[in-house]
């Protein structure tokens, strides 16, 4: 294994942020798993009321209520795991190259306005998580460029399947509505498409916790081998750093941080 480069950046454990995230996803996908089936209990109301069967006055109002607090929850629990993603992927972006991995195709900025930018924020996420799951591999660790011949998991294909169809669903049942029309047809398609809404979220959020789990445990797995190797490096060679002559270091301006920012992405 080839030495690291003293100027990389410093590797940080993503071990409290992927707790975090966790505790998110399996929240996530338990009210999703609750909106699918309340999404079913709706159903079976809306047909009792196409069939002209009595349905009492407090029951849809408790129908509404708690699909209106099952909605805000949902909402809720995507806004705070997208931020709380965002920034564990733009550091596990950064570790990867604490690790010394070069030649990356997408700089580390990509973590974060991967998921805004349109059209590209349908597929550059998921390219984005693919090559930090590949560089966090620790057998990836012989050279820099190591990590380009090492598998993606299919998890993270399977997760980002499932969080763009959740998305898609969510629009189509929203439009169905807003569009179409309030007749029970209509409402029984919107809840239909909601049954899968709800699948579909906790699929994903499954998914999500088992590529945040697989990348958080290669990388801690990773740092340990260069770890030990750098320290049986040097015990070997106590003096190697000390003994290196060079040039009379450059000034540092705020032209060359932005250079070696930019060359370290």
């Amino acid at each position: 294994m080839e030495r690291r480069d003293r100027f990389l950046p410093p590797y940080i454990s993503t071990r409290l942020a992927a707790s975090l995230l966790t505790i998110l996803f399996l929240l996530t996908a338990a009210v999703s798993g609750l909106f699918a089936g309340f999404e079913i209990s709706q159903i079976q109301l809306l047909l009792r009321i196409g069939n002209y069967s009595e349905v009492s006055e407090e029951a849809r109002w408790a129908h509404t209520f708690i699909r209106n607090t099952l909605l805000l929850s949902r909402l809720a629990l995507f806004g705070l795991t997208a931020v709380g993603f965002i920034i564990w992927l733009h550091r596990a972006r950064i570790n990867v190259r604490a690790f010394g991995c070069r030649g990356f195709r997408y700089p580390r900025i990509w973590a974060i306005i991967g998921f805004f930018v349109p059209i590209l924020n349908l597929f550059r996420p998921y390219q984005v998580v693919s090559e930090v799951w590949r560089a966090s591999d620790p057998r990836a660790v012989d050279t820099p460029v190591a990590w380009m011949s090492m598998p993606v998991s299919r998890y993270i294909l399977a997760w980002w399947i499932t969080l763009l169809a959740s998305v898609f669903l969510e629009i189509l049942a929203t439009g169905i509505v807003t569009h179409a029309g309030f007749t029970i047809d209509d409402l029984l398609a919107a809840r239909s498409v909601g049954v899968l809404v709800g699948i579909t979220s906790a699929s994903s959020a499954v998914l999500a916790y088992l590529v945040i789990s697989g990348i958080e445990e290669s990388q801690a797995e990773t740092w340990a081998i260069i770890s030990q190797a750098e320290a049986a490096a040097d015990a070997a060679d106590p003096h190697q750093i000390d003994l290196q002559t060079g040039p009379e270091a450059p000034t540092v301006t705020s032209k060359s941080i932005w250079r070696a920012h930019a060359a370290d992405s």
